[in-house]
């Protein structure tokens, strides 16, 4: 129970890496916090993990919405008293443009949500970890951070930065009791991916070049990030772990 009584927030958790990510921490023992922009994924997330057993709230939040996202930090701390726990999973990538054919109104809402959210989340969550003795905090970033992505430009940038934006806050919060860290996950079958890998030749050939020959699963990632919040990852921070198959291993 490396969780129990601890209270994990976690942003996109009605689906995907964020449910998956979820589900570990309240198995073992974490108090949850859960969250997505649709109310009616929230209550039956929230529905699902209270017949389990388990301890959680849910909060239909929009990290892009500065409303929101105060409405979601406020009901963690009525609720449980405290946040030992952030993870920044949820994320968007609306349309696949170039960098040249991305409009303003689609760039400024990836950056706000993939980037700035993240940041403005960890100035009204970290400072209460430090006040209440340290705590943890994960990036959910991609291996599109990694290299161009010619249909996904803005997406790209924002892990990039992403990624970036965890090492300056590691640098920060570590003398203050916080870790924080970032996995990069590969292909996974989330939504997103299987949109993408619907077709039969795409999928082999994305096969093809992971040396574990396989498409990850949510608990993987999940798996990951759930080490690198616990107890047993207490030297870490301001790391990249990649979850990837050994896609992008160098």
């Amino acid at each position: 129970m490396r969780f129990n009584g601890k209270v994990a927030l976690v942003t996109g958790s009605t689906r995907g890496i964020g449910y998956a990510t979820a589900k570990i921490m309240a198995r073992d023992g974490a108090k949850l916090v859960l969250s997505s922009r649709k109310a009616d994924a929230c209550e039956r997330v929230l529905a699902e993990f209270r017949a389990a057993g388990h301890e959680a709230i849910a909060v239909p939040c929009h990290v892009g919405d500065a409303d929101d996202r105060r409405r979601l930090v406020d009901a963690a701390i009525d609720a449980f008293g405290r946040i030992d726990v952030f993870v920044a999973n949820a994320a968007t990538n609306p349309v696949a443009a170039s960098i040249q054919d991305l409009t303003d109104e689609v760039w400024d809402k990836i950056l706000e949500v993939n980037l700035s959210s993240i940041w403005r989340f960890s100035k009204m969550i970290l400072p209460q970890m430090e006040a209440n003795g340290g705590g943890a905090m994960v990036a959910v970033s991609s291996i599109a951070a990694l290299r161009p992505a010619r249909v996904s430009a803005a997406y790209s940038v924002s892990k990039a930065a992403e990624n970036h934006l965890v090492r300056n806050l590691a640098d920060y919060w570590g003398p203050r009791g916080v870790r924080v860290n970032c996995v990069i996950p590969g292909a996974t079958w989330t939504d997103m991916v299987r949109n993408v890998l619907a077709d039969e030749k795409t999928l082999a050939s994305t096969i093809a070049g992971i040396p574990l020959r396989r498409v990850g699963e949510p608990e993987d990632v999940g798996e990951a990030i759930a080490f690198l919040c616990s107890g047993a990852a207490r030297q870490i921070t301001g790391q990249m772990l990649a979850v990837d198959g050994g896609e992008t291993m160098v």
